[in-house]
């Protein structure tokens, strides 16, 4: 009885203290509410802005990665065939040839338009990979220069197309994970960029 009187005066004598200690409690369990309603809106925010994302990536592709990817194709298999031209003998007086290393040359023309367009699409959406569009329309443009230089030629075209086994590689990834293309392959591309330059630059 002594004890339970005793308990009873603690509580009357320290109610204040009892009184601010439950408010604090309250205002605590309201502050951690708030913010783990403030910190669960953040998240689906970023989940929102994130899905926004994926869909405008896969939507630009879509419009244009079957373009591109043939579009590289074409300009390099037509460099290649211009380069193996380059190693036949004209017949005197039959200007055939001479023609037709010009029309390849008008397609290598034509193909790097279309590649010069593309990467002014892709320089802003998917950046870094018109690095790798450039290096594809310069190296076709450059060979049409190397008819006495079959060797440097040939390299060069071999650069260019691991830049575009990467490229459509890193398409495709950006379009299945609604993604930017990845650091790594940006650089594997600048790498290969930057042997195409050196070759040209040392050339003979």
């Amino acid at each position: 009885m002594i004890l339970e009187q005793t308990t009873l005066d603690f509580f009357i004598k320290n109610k204040d203290a009892f009184l601010v200690m439950a408010g604090l409690g309250a205002l605590a369990t309201t502050s951690l509410t708030a913010m783990f309603s403030l910190l669960g809106a953040i998240q689906a925010k970023k989940i929102d802005e994130r899905i926004k994302r994926q869909e405008a990536i896969r939507k630009l592709l879509e419009d244009g990665m079957i373009g591109i990817g043939e579009n590289m194709h074409e300009i390099l298999a037509t460099a290649d065939i211009l380069v193996k031209k380059f190693q036949l003998t004209a017949h005197k007086n039959d200007p055939s040839l001479e023609r037709s290393i010009q029309q390849y040359k008008d397609r290598i023309d034509n193909n790097k338009k279309h590649l010069q367009k593309a990467k002014t699409v892709y320089r802003y959406k998917l950046y870094g990979l018109d690095e790798g569009l450039s290096a594809i329309a310069r190296v076709a443009d450059w060979v049409k220069r190397l008819r006495d230089n079959i060797e440097l030629a040939s390299a060069m075209l071999k650069l260019a197309d691991e830049i575009r086994k990467l490229i459509d590689r890193e398409i495709i990834y950006c379009y299945r994970n609604g993604d930017y293309p990845r650091k790594i392959t940006l650089l594997i591309i600048k790498f290969y960029a930057w042997r195409i330059r050196r070759s040209w630059n040392e050339r003979a």
